[in-house]
Parts: C-alpha cells; structure tokens; sequence
C-alpha cells in the first residue's frame, strides 16, 4: 500500500470511529428519574402524532409516565418495560425498532451500500488516474504543435 492510501485508511477509521462515539456514548441515566424520562422519549405517544411520552401532555402519555417511574423504582429491566409497552399499545408505541429478521436490513443495507460505493469510487479514480497518466502519441502532439502555431500566427 501506499502512503497515501495507508493516509486515507487512517482518516476513515478516525471518522468511523468518532462517529461511533459520538452516536452510543450519551452515559448511562444517573438517577431513576432520568432513566424514566429517557425511556419516555423512547416510546411514541398513543393519541399524539408525532410526539413521544416524555413530550406529550395528554392524559393517557401522563399514565404511562407514572407507570415507567413505577417500573423503573421497582427495578425492572428496560426489556421488561418495553414488552409490557409494546404488549399493551402494540408495536407502533417503540421509536426504538428492532434489530432481528428483515429489520436488521434497515441497519446493515445503508453500510453494505455505504461500502460498495466507496469500492465503486475507489476503481472509477484509479481508471481515471491511469488514463491521465498515459503519453501522448505523435499525432497528439502534432496537433497540439498546430494548434500553438495557429494561436501565434494570429
């Protein structure tokens, strides 16, 4: 390889690899209430159009509130919570989808074709670098030698 392929490889993994940071480290919720109010903005509110639970003010979003501070002071897990949610409103009620089955296609599709594009990319300008490199024949630089005679001659 390379040096500046070996440069390019760096710079990738550093931006993958900040972008990765950056989107799974928000910390773990401090305090029960924070985990509730965290869990709230993962669920969508019944009634509301595009509002979550922790944002909703209707009756039914303050009932789950309660019922996901209760869950949360008791202890439950957040696999519990989301069952017994997801059990009652159906599946509609998690902002959070699933990860298993033709789901997991969501997820991995864009990288797959985040992927093929950069090898696509990556071909294409080494055909391009490799016809840039090739020399001129005599014909070329015949017209070429033309060309400047005709431009001076003017």
């Amino acid at each position: 390889m390379t040096r500046r392929t070996v440069s390019w490889l760096l710079v990738m993994v550093v931006t993958l690899s900040a972008l990765v940071v950056a989107a799974i480290d928000e910390g773990a919720p401090k305090t029960n209430a924070d985990r509730a109010y965290s869990l709230a903005k993962d669920f969508a509110c019944p009634v509301c159009q595009g509002q979550s639970i922790a944002e909703s003010d209707v009756p039914i979003a303050r009932t789950i509130r309660r019922n996901l501070r209760i869950w949360v002071d008791e202890g439950r897990s957040e696999s519990f919570i989301r069952d017994e949610l997801v059990s009652i409103y159906g599946e509609d009620i998690d902002y959070s989808p699933s990860t298993d089955g033709i789901s997991a296609l969501v997820w991995v599709l864009p990288i797959v074709g985040g992927v093929v594009a950069v090898a696509g990319l990556s071909i294409v300008f080494r055909g391009w670098k490799a016809e840039a490199i090739s020399e001129a024949s005599a014909a070329d630089e015949a017209l070429v030698a033309a060309a400047r005679r005709e431009r001076h001659d003017d």
